[in-house]
């Protein structure tokens, strides 16, 4: 039975497109889809219907239109919409946004999170772990920022040739997620691994650009080629409604536990 499901190349499409959820993966809450608007193709709406959506963008510019507030929109802003609402996505030139999204009972208002006010809150910004393991972790919808019901979100960058998400951690008892690799142009790549028998792989494999990773279960992390940084957009979906929608409840493997700093 599988645990964590492998997708190339996400980043390949136009248009609005939903690549990740429970018709693939063994996901019962969390999806994942790409917009992307270039050429002639400039403008798109959106309906959240039961869904809570993140939008975050992740090359280019754009504008988002929400019941009459316009949303300029640069590399790693994130904008959450509420279920039952709409909105126009817009862009001049080029715009590439990550949606994750997930089916909740209530409604929260619509929120704009600049990545340029990320970085000046220490409260969204970690550098968590040491040598050879050390990466900064940045939080786009985070419970300290943005009110949701299960949606969480953020970035993360390894130092140079650094493994992140060390030691090997699992979620499952309280959330579902997605890896998402980006800004690794090529020849980038890192390795990602994901099991729940430790004797017994189910994953270990190159990715790349665009490349994605469903996690329902199991210990996972990655290590970028030497030279380069890995670099991943993290999607999670808590379990229970608000409950389970803290980043830092995980189970770390047993034979690592105590011997690194996760966070």
């Amino acid at each position: 039975m599988s645990h964590s499901w492998l997708f190339r190349q996400t980043h390949q499409v136009s248009g609005r497109k939903r690549l990740i959820d429970s018709s693939n993966t063994g996901l019962k809450f969390l999806r994942y889809g790409r917009i992307v608007l270039k050429g002639g193709k400039r403008l798109i709406s959106l309906e959240s219907g039961d869904e809570e959506v993140g939008l975050i963008c992740l090359q280019g510019e754009g504008e988002i239109e929400v019941s009459g507030q316009h949303f300029g929109m640069k590399k790693y802003d994130a904008l959450y919409l509420p279920i039952q609402n709409s909105c126009r996505i817009s862009t001049k030139e080029f715009f590439d946004l990550a949606e994750c999204a997930a089916p909740v009972s209530q409604k929260y208002p619509v929120q704009f999170v600049s990545f340029q006010n990320v970085l000046k809150d220490p409260k969204l910004v970690n550098r968590a772990g040491f040598e050879p393991y050390a990466r900064t972790i940045h939080t786009l919808i985070g419970e300290a920022n943005v009110r949701a019901g299960r949606l969480l979100a953020g970035v993360t960058m390894s130092k140079e040739g650094n493994w992140t998400s060390w030691p090997p951690h699992d979620h499952c008892q309280v959330k579902e997620e997605i890896y998402l690799y980006v800004d690794m142009p090529a020849p980038n790549f890192a390795i990602h691994l994901n099991y729940w028998d430790f004797q017994n792989a189910e994953i270990v494999a190159m990715v790349r650009e665009g490349d994605a990773v469903a996690i329902q279960k199991g210990y996972h992390y990655n290590v970028a080629a030497p030279g380069t940084a890995a670099t991943f957009l993290w999607m999670m979906a808590a379990i229970r409604e608000e409950q389970d929608r803290v980043f830092t409840q995980v189970t770390v493997q047993p034979e690592f536990e105590g011997r690194f700093k996760l966070f």
